[in-house]
């Protein structure tokens, strides 16, 4: 588990119990003093006075005598709703602040957020020691009234608010109390109602039943019972929640033989119990289960179910793991087949064998791309924001992926007819394949390997790889060999040395960049878009480069004397022209 991944309550004291009972006294005290050692002076005090015997039997008695709990939570929740009577004064006087330079304050409810912590603090205290009628009263209370109380702007107390609250631990108290005040025959329709009304108080994730499990150390009364009625009630009701409860139950009564069954039996109506499968699989290194059972999956689902694509990752990892070539090449495209993303593309092309049998590939893909733009899915992916994970969700591709296929297959008179009708700006948009081919055809023309081209050009070259990833792709990792860009790069110097043109072709691609060159830059300059003017006056740069690395050094200083004398009076563009000319001097010497 790494650092970062949150333990769960019954793990950790299980744990800690583990290792209180392997320690000897003096064991016991070195760690201590090894605490007492990290302590910083101003809570050195707090440390010493909590090294004092506690009194179990007093502690429960305080938890138990919270008799005035709710009361407390009625009177807070009372006082929040008076705090949004004067929220028109309160907007009238501190909008600046609210608004400018304090975003991530909570106005005029911040003075609600201790003493609401407080009480989640005392619900936690009250389920810890049994007394689950209140707990369950006291966390319905502060989810659904507390933290529902908003003004006209919207504002409150939001469950974001309480950083020394964990909501998914209070949920699962909740819903563990719900479990232990229901008789055994009413727990499947109780539990069942309870965790869909949670969901809407605000915390992402689903409340799972093995949320109960881990919120105690107590082991669940009348486990195997109840995930018997649990199953049989989880049958019959019907959506992705059930769904999910259901196999999680499986698993949980029955391992991965339980999903198995469940997969094999009604894969078709429960795709994802595949994945769950899966995952129970993987997680015991049954790589060869895991690759036949994916291959059945994929036999059994329909064609285009998007969730086919994350069982053929599946299949994929098990023949790499298997080194079953063959299976892992048909899992490559199983999954492009589903999803035909670039990064899907790259997938495909790397576990192709090299030369003619990739770019055959590359033309079966391009035509699967073309088929899927003409007929794209019903639902965007961005309509799913919600969903716990994208498996389900339709693959939302745009044209890029199909211009990279053209290039990856030769096909350059495809691609030069897909980014000809394009228009010269919006190149920032991974849908304008100009953006892709134009600066693919000055690096095609310049006769050199992608890793060796000219300072501007690379630079081009470089930023339009990025963008045709398309948005959200540029990160910290950018940089890194594993990083799609790099990726992009490495295939692309395998794949431009092997590509050769006519002299007459040559010619006309080169025309036409040249064309593309002028327009753009009248696009942007011409009208004015100053924060462009580094993108025309690297273009022109780029342009320049490819001309003297073919031997036309005359022609690439007639196109940059061309463009200087076009906007004479536009210093801003000039600056930025002198910077990238100064930038090709210094690369060539």
């Amino acid at each position: 588990m790494s650092r970062t991944e949150k333990l769960s309550l019954k793990a950790f004291w299980e744990a800690l119990e583990k290792r209180l009972a392997a320690c000897s006294a003096d064991e016991l005290r070195a760690i201590l003093r090894a605490l007492a050692q990290e302590t910083t002076p101003t809570e050195r005090q707090v440390f010493l006075d909590k090294l004092k015997p506690v009194k179990a039997g007093a502690a429960a008695q305080e938890a138990l005598r919270q008799d005035d709990l709710l009361t407390d939570i009625d009177d807070l929740v009372a006082e929040i709703k008076e705090g949004t009577e004067g929220a028109d004064y309160w907007e009238e006087e501190h909008w600046g602040d609210y608004y400018g330079d304090e975003e991530d304050s909570q106005g005029p409810y911040e003075e609600f957020i201790e003493p609401l912590s407080a009480l989640f603090d005392r619900a936690e205290a009250v389920f810890d020691y049994g007394n689950f009628a209140l707990a369950r009263a006291a966390y319905q209370k502060l989810f659904e009234e507390a933290l529902q109380v908003e003004d006209d702007y919207g504002r409150g107390v939001q469950g974001g608010d309480l950083i020394d609250v964990d909501l998914d631990e209070a949920r699962a108290r909740y819903l563990r109390a719900v479990y232990e005040t229901k008789r055994p025959a009413g727990r499947p329709q109780a539990l069942l109602e309870q965790m869909r009304r949670a969901q809407t108080w605000g915390v992402r994730s689903r409340p799972m039943l093995n949320d109960l499990i881990q919120i105690s150390p107590a082991p669940l009364p009348d486990q195997d019972r109840f995930l018997k009625d649990w199953i049989a009630f989880l049958r019959k009701q019907s959506g992705p929640d059930a769904d999910a409860w259901l196999r999680e139950a499986i698993r949980l009564a029955q391992g991965t033989q339980g999903l198995a069954e469940l997969a094999q039996a009604e894969g078709k109506k429960r795709p994802r119990a595949y994945l769950d499968w899966f995952a129970a699989l993987e997680s015991e290194d049954k790589h060869r289960e895991i690759l036949s059972g994916a291959q059945a999956a994929l036999k059994t689902l329909p064609a285009r179910l998007p969730i086919r694509a994350t069982v053929a990752d599946y299949l994929c990892a098990a023949a790499a793991r298997l080194n079953e070539t063959e299976a892992l090449r048909a899992g490559r495209w199983e999954a492009f087949s589903a999803a035909p993303t670039l990064l899907r593309l790259l997938d495909l092309w790397e576990a192709a064998p090299a030369d003619k049998e990739r770019i055959r590939l590359m033309q079966q893909a391009a035509d699967h791309i073309k088929d899927y733009l003409a007929h794209p899915p019903r639902q965007r992916e961005s309509e799913m924001w919600w969903a716990e994970d994208r498996f389900e969700a339709p693959a939302w591709i745009d044209k890029s992926v199909l211009a990279h296929a053209y290039l990856l297959s030769q096909d350059l008179d495809a691609a030069h007819q897909l980014a000809a009708r394009e228009k010269v700006l919006g190149w920032s948009s991974s849908d304008n394949t100009q953006g892709l081919v134009a600066p693919f055809c000055l690096v095609l023309l310049a006769g050199k390997a992608p890793n060796a081209l000219p300072a501007n050009l690379k630079q081009l070259w470089q930023q339009r790889l990025q963008t045709s990833l398309g948005y959200g792709s540029w990160d910290d990792e950018d940089k890194a060999e594993a990083s799609p860009r790099k990726r992009l790069e490495r295939i692309y110097a395998e794949h431009v040395p092997h590509l050769s043109l006519s002299k007459e072709r040559q010619e006309a691609l080169l025309a036409w960049c040249l064309e593309v060159i002028r327009q753009r830059v009248e696009a942007i300059v011409g009208n004015q878009h100053r924060g462009s003017y580094d993108k025309a006056a690297l273009l022109i740069g780029a342009g320049a480069e490819t001309l003297r690395a073919r031997g036309e050094a005359r022609q690439a200083d007639a196109l940059v004397e061309e463009m200087r004398q076009r906007f004479p009076r536009h210093r801003s563009f000039l600056a930025e022209l002198d910077a990238v000319t100064q930038s090709a001097r210094r690369s060539r010497r």
